[in-house]
């Protein structure tokens, strides 16, 4: 019996599809690599952007006579040197130094403000007409007993009760002027930290090199703690407040508590501030004078940011501690910052000796 007939039937194979596929990719990735390296000859950057512009090649483009929208100009280099000028302040007018009289003046320092001291001057003022009590040092302690919150909060209060002290100084017709130190305090300043000028650097309050701190003068908090002393200063009997302290450190490492766009300098820091006390004073209707530096009268050494042109525009007198050899000059020195001379608004601040001048401390 026959075999019956066999047909083989190869499987069927498909690799020519994976051939064909493979050298289309690479077909497509040449073509691809190629028109990438060609069409950089026309990719052009005007003012309009970076595009492709087919209807020239890049050479003719760059010619000296293709249109002037696809040539940018050459930016020249210019040497510039900003310069920041301090503010003049002459043009600022204010009602400082009106309806005053001149002072014959004794000093009296903060240790010392005692009932026993009142009661002293009440029957002993002689030639002099003025009492300066100093309530309020550098230290930042107050030597009265204050009714401003902040002061028990912080324990820097004292425990003189002055209102029934100064009756009979006020009775005797006596000019009574307190002074306290407004910025540079050292108590205020380490326990309430968040009013107080801080380091750049540490985040801490500012120490100088003799170990002063201060309080903010951007810090509402400053400004308010020192506006309720003066309100209160004045419902008490004074007639006239001197701050002395009304001081910055000058540092490039300093921290206010304002955002600004550029870190002030003192003395912009200070003007701010002093500007803002006329506003208060005159607000209050209370002479509020200042202590000035000699530094910042002779251009020697730091002026700690006071400006005597300014001084003189936002407090009512200007006091400056001189000596018998520096008098003429430091007179003379506040006399031409004032534009002139004044018997009440340019003040001498003596030791020991009574100096031949209008108004004047003695200590």
């Amino acid at each position: 019996m026959p075999r019956p007939r066999t047909v083989y039937r190869g499987k069927r194979k498909y690799s020519w599809i994976i051939t064909l596929a493979a050298m289309l990719l690479v077909i497509a990735i040449a073509l691809a690599a190629w028109l990438f390296y060609y069409l950089q000859r026309f990719i052009v950057y005007d003012k309009e952007g970076l595009h492709l512009d087919l209807s020239a090649p890049r050479e003719e483009l760059l010619r000296s006579d293709a249109p002037e929208a696809t040539a940018q100009p050459a930016v020249p280099y210019v040497d510039v040197e900003i310069v920041v000028e301090q503010r003049d302040y002459s043009e600022i007018q204010t009602d400082a130094g009106n309806n005053l009289h001149s002072i014959h003046a004794v000093f009296v320092p903060a240790k010392d403000v005692t009932e026993n001291t009142l009661k002293f001057y009440a029957g002993r003022m002689g030639d002099f007409d003025t009492l300066v009590l100093e309530l309020k040092a550098e230290d930042g302690f107050l030597r009265w007993h204050s009714g401003v919150p902040v002061a028990d909060s912080f324990a820097v209060n004292g425990t003189l009760e002055l209102r029934e002290m100064l009756e009979p100084l006020r009775a005797q017709g006596v000019y009574l002027v307190a002074q306290i130190s407004a910025l540079a305090d050292g108590a205020m300043a380490l326990r309430n930290a968040p009013i107080a000028l801080k380091s750049a650097v540490t985040g801490q309050p500012y120490t100088d090199a003799a170990g002063q701190t201060y309080l903010d003068p951007y810090s509402e908090s400053t400004r308010a703690y020192l506006l309720a002393l003066l309100t209160e200063l004045q419902n008490m009997g004074f007639d006239e407040v001197l701050l002395s302290g009304v001081t910055c450190p000058d540092s490039d490492a300093l921290q206010f508590s304002q955002k600004m766009t550029q870190t002030p300098d003192s003395v912009t820091a200070v003007s701010s501030f002093a500007l803002w006390l006329r506003e208060q004073a005159d607000t209050l209707g209370l002479p509020v004078s200042v202590c000035i530096g000699r530094a910042a009268l002779t251009g020697e050494g730091d002026p700690a940011g006071q400006n005597a042109v300014l001084f003189f525009k936002a407090f009512d007198r200007v006091a400056v501690q001189t000596g018998f050899d520096s008098f003429q000059d430091d007179i003379a020195a506040l006399e031409s910052a004032l534009g002139g001379q004044s018997d009440t608004r340019i003040v001498a601040v003596t030791e020991n000796y009574t100096p031949e001048l209008a108004s004047y401390i003695v200590k």
